[in-house]
């Protein structure tokens, strides 16, 4: 596989260190290897791919940053470690502003990153909410593609799961 030929380490190097278009396809490319796949989500977070992608959220093209929410998604899909990790490299606020300013795509990942950061994290879930990732959520229920309508209507759903105070701010914001 890709990942036994010892392709992540050099991806992630990739990330920091490459042109704007290795950096874009390092991200998408990393993302792909974590879908469902526990051994390399565990593997690329351990390689240090986070904070790069993290960065890229906000220093990248705009391919970069809807890459890089891609494989953050993937990243934190059914990890718990990884949401930890994703929230405390600085991902959230970022990915908030993916919401309003993204491109359609990135907008789209956004919100199912953010979505899946709260899936059975409550900090996570009172970190995204105060970083301000409600109202734009809201508005992508019917501003967004039909993809983001379904990524934010998810979103909100793991966002108030177990969440008394996020219930009441996704009503008051329209929901």
């Amino acid at each position: 596989t890709i990942a036994e030929a010892g392709a992540i380490l050099p991806l992630v190097n990739l990330l920091t260190f490459g042109t704007a278009t290795a950096k874009e396809n390092a991200a998408v490319t990393l993302g792909n290897l974590a879908i469902k796949n526990d051994k390399n989500q565990e593997t690329i977070s351990e390689a240090g791919a986070i904070p790069p992608l993290v960065n890229l959220l906000t220093s990248g093209t705009a391919d970069a940053k809807k890459n890089a929410a891609a494989a953050l998604w993937n990243l934190a899909a059914n990890n718990d470690k990884n949401k930890v990790t994703i929230a405390e490299a600085g991902a959230i606020l970022p990915l908030v502003n993916l919401l309003t300013f993204g491109t359609a795509t990135a907008k789209e990942n956004a919100a199912v990153t953010l979505g899946n950061l709260a899936i059975k994290n409550d900090k996570n879930q009172e970190t995204i909410s105060e970083a301000g990732a409600i109202p734009p959520l809201v508005n992508l229920l019917t501003s967004g593609t039909a993809d983001a309508k379904k990524n934010a209507a998810a979103a909100l759903w793991n966002l108030a799961a177990n969440n008394d105070k996020n219930k009441v701010t996704i009503a008051e914001a329209g929901a």
